[in-house]
């Protein structure tokens, strides 16, 4: 395998670049990966490395990441479907899902720091509200390679990794901050004076085709695509990254349509519903306070992404378009409802954001979006601390340096430069 098995093409107008690269230089548009290899064909091992013709990095390497797909009994049972199909992306030992941090954002950190450093890149630096930070501190530990990572101070009690933490992990807590948008800003502002790379998100192709796993194995493990796929959503990345895996396997020949998409937010902090539903844009600067106040609200804080790329070419709004999609608005106690029947029925604990995932599920099946003998692939995005706990220590990453985001001045990130930048 070799560098040169992708480039880059821009949604919006075509332009090709080699990579790395995160924007086109002629329009707003997601730049997506166009591989080389064409065909399907996975190979014969277990994790996302398996679809590795399908992921920006040449090399791979030994973390436990990936998704796993299979048949449900009890809750496809209980809810009378007949081809519900779970990607469960957490922390199940009993199912073979063995991510180290227990996310599906476990797909994303791996393949972005193989992908960089591999282009000569040395260092990142990315923002979080919990579940990218750990997955990206974790894949830095173990594979030495400096990042540098903002979270608001509200995400502090969640940032644990399942081994002890290293020089290659520095991390920012921006003090009296509970915004997820704020956090990207700073890190931005950091990365641009440090002079280091910011990691990308929805606009990094390795994250997104890290992601695009739990479909690949899906279509490996029936040589067929979903008719329905249903997934919370945050940024909604995820779903973008289900949709261009969708893509491609139709390409290769690989099911007849694409599947429709059934994406949820947690209420009463829904953008995304709230833009595909009435037609209007996102702005994450509207009323910030009643923003805030509404995340303040949900139990599904992985979910509260006031920047979502919603709107640009390849992003949200065009997935859902593209799959006749809907959106859903699941409210806390729907959601706990939901997490409570998929435990029992399947029983393994999952989060809020599967929670909600579960719960419009159940919601599309009393509206009659889904049939009960559809083909459904429900995408479970990670199941909490519960189950690492048991057969882990989970170490809690320390600040590097605390700070106001008022007091992020050029001259305060000059300052502390030397505790933020690795020594060659």
């Amino acid at each position: 395998m070799t560098l040169d098995k992708l480039e880059l093409v821009c949604v919006g107008c075509r332009a090709v670049y080699a990579p790395p690269r995160l924007h086109c230089d002629h329009c707003s548009g997601l730049l997506r990966s166009q591989y080389a290899e064409q065909t399907f064909d996975p190979a014969d091992r277990t994790g996302l490395f398996a679809f590795q013709d399908w992921l920006p990095p040449a090399a791979c390497a030994d973390i436990p990441a990936g998704a796993v797909v299979y048949t449900s009994q009890g809750l496809a049972e209980r809810l009378q479907m007949e081809n519900l199909a779970i990607a469960f992306s957490g922390y199940a030992p009993k199912l073979g899902a063995l991510n180290p941090t227990g996310t599906f954002k476990d797909f994303e950190a791996t393949p972005s720091i193989l992908y960089y450093r591999e282009r000569g890149v040395e260092s990142l630096i990315l923002a979080s509200a919990g579940n990218t930070a750990r997955a990206f501190a974790y894949a830095a530990v173990q594979l030495d390679f400096h990042v540098i990572i903002v979270v608001p101070e509200r995400a502090l009690e969640r940032l644990w990794i399942p081994c002890e933490a290293t020089e290659a992990v520095r991390l920012i807590v921006l003090d009296g901050c509970d915004d997820y948008a704020t956090a990207i800003r700073a890190a931005g502002h950091i990365g641009d004076v440090l002079g280091i790379p910011n990691e990308g998100g929805a606009r990094n192709v390795a994250r997104r085709d890290g992601m695009s796993t739990a479909m690949l194995e899906y279509a490996k493990q029936t040589g067929a695509l979903p008719g329905h796929y249903v997934q919370a959503i945050g940024s909604g990345t995820g779903a973008i990254a289900s949709w261009e895996a969708a893509q491609r396997l139709l390409a290769a020949g690989v099911g007849t349509e694409l599947p429709r998409l059934h994406l949820s937010q947690n209420a009463p902090f829904t953008p995304i519903h709230d833009a595909w539903a009435r037609g209007i844009r996102i702005d994450p600067d509207r009323d910030p306070e009643d923003q805030q106040r509404r995340i303040d609200e949900i139990d599904a804080l992985v979910l509260a992404n006031r920047m979502p790329p919603y709107d640009v070419a390849g992003g949200v709004r065009d997935a859902l378009s593209s799959t006749d999609g809907h959106t859903y608005a699941i409210t806390n106690d729907e959601a706990r409802a939901a997490g409570a029947l998929f435990e029992e029925t399947e029983h393994i604990p999952i989060g809020p954001a599967a929670s909600v995932a579960t719960a419009s599920l159940i919601q599309a099946l009393q509206d009659g979006r889904i049939a009960l003998d559809d083909p459904v692939l429900l995408h479970i995005t990670g199941n909490g601390e519960a189950l690492l706990r048991r057969d882990f220590d989970l170490h809690q990453i320390e600040p590097t340096w605390r700070v106001r985001p008022e007091d992020l001045t050029e001259a305060t990130i000059e300052t502390a430069r030397d505790r933020l930048v690795r020594s060659p």
